[in-house]
């Protein structure tokens, strides 16, 4: 005997008006469930309709981890993926900050998923270091994402953690450069 299941993925954008920029990206498959921001280097073109790997990532993860929404937030919003030298690195503008802001406010975890990218440059390091000090406020919903070998501090699409991630308490140092180690 077949059994037919259904379910309806619920999906929100926040763009600027020239979809230049996203803010958000919010998929919700179960209200009922935990709530998790997750925030990356640059958003992708996905959308409500298109979905890239690292979004699929993002979603069946949480989704083996019980949560029922994930919020997609970036430390930058433009959509080109501009970050790779010093001249090219955008500026966060007021927009994606404050929307980072309202999800940490309305979620139950926040994961920085943003990788190593800022390692061995300073301006991204202090893009990330500005996001973590709008955040500070939500220190007890921090983590980062490891895998089950001891390694911290992942981007979605590192292989070792594709198909399962180990969520890992992230602190605030105060008077302190915040680094994801790893």
């Amino acid at each position: 005997m077949a059994a037919t299941t259904k379910s309806v993925i619920k999906t929100e954008t926040v763009f600027s008006e020239d979809r230049q920029h996203r803010y958000l990206l919010r998929k919700e498959w179960d209200k009922n469930k935990s709530k998790a921001m997750v925030i990356m280097i640059n958003p992708s073109i996905a959308g409500e309709v298109v979905i890239d790997h690292t979004t699929m990532y993002v979603m069946n993860n949480l989704f083996k981890l019980n949560f029922g929404t994930v919020d997609i937030v970036n430390i930058f919003s433009n959509v080109d993926g501009s970050r790779k030298t010093k001249e090219r690195i955008p500026e966060s503008d007021k927009e994606n900050e404050n929307q980072i802001v309202m999800s940490g406010e309305k979620v139950d975890t926040i994961i920085i998923a943003w990788g190593k990218v800022g390692d061995n440059n300073k301006n991204i390091q202090g893009k990330q270091d500005a996001i973590l000090n709008l955040l500070n406020q939500y220190e007890d919903k921090l983590f980062i994402i490891g895998d089950h070998h001891g390694n911290i501090g992942l981007h979605p699409l590192a292989p070792s953690i594709r198909s399962g991630w180990d969520l890992v308490k992230f602190q605030l140092k105060e008077n302190e450069e915040v680094k994801v180690v790893g």
